[in-house]
């Protein structure tokens, strides 16, 4: 989803990005929150593929048991 937020205006009149008012428009990216959401998303992957392992394997137990 796309970050509607206004950019955050620092000032800093020798960037050469600044604007005639001497305000640059940094982002407004907060990385720790970033870094909490990617880390989130990396364990909810590795929970997903280890339940898929554990139904793979209790699949292939339960058809050792009907032979």
């Amino acid at each position: 989803m796309e970050d509607q937020d206004e950019p955050q205006m620092v000032y800093n009149p020798s960037h050469p990005d600044a604007g005639t008012d001497g305000y640059v428009a940094m982002p407004n990216v907060n990385v720790l929150k970033e870094m909490v959401d990617m880390t989130s998303a990396t364990r909810a992957y590795e929970a997903n593929t280890t339940v898929i392992k554990s139904a793979k394997r209790m699949a292939l137990k339960a058809l050792e048991i009907r032979r």
